[in-house]
């Protein structure tokens, strides 16, 4: 994990991660009150983690045809840089595809989950509702 402006992250922390384009597909972690990006990493691991979508950045996305940060999950911050769990599910979103973040294998709509490493181009999660 890579610290940004010299801002700090702890570890049980609630945040918000969004896969950056601009940081070659990595992860940044922001602070869920203040919205300053604190890290960015390889990957991510979130506890209770909620999956939200603000339909106004995604109409304006798909208006523009250019890619905004209006997509993120928050939830407790657990880990970062570790390998994904085997077992889990993949969670998928395209703002272009989906209107939400979407379970893959059932084809339903994903609002929370209990955990969730955030690795690559997808989210992977247990115990999904």
């Amino acid at each position: 994990m890579k610290t940004y402006k010299g801002r700090s992250v702890s570890l049980g922390s609630v945040v918000d991660v969004y896969r950056n384009l601009n940081q070659g597909g990595a992860y940044s972690i922001r602070d869920s009150r203040s919205g300053l990006v604190l890290a960015h990493c390889e990957s991510v691991c979130l506890r209770q983690a909620v999956f939200k979508v603000s339909q106004a950045g995604r109409n304006k996305t798909l208006e523009m045809r250019r890619k905004r940060v209006h997509a993120y999950i928050r939830g407790v911050l657990h880990d970062v840089d570790k390998e994904v769990p085997h077992g889990m599910d993949v969670i998928y979103y395209n703002p272009y595809e989906t209107i939400r973040f979407f379970h893959q294998k059932s084809g339903t709509y994903v609002d929370f989950a209990e955990e969730v490493h955030c690795s690559g181009k997808f989210a992977y999660a247990k115990n999904i509702l």
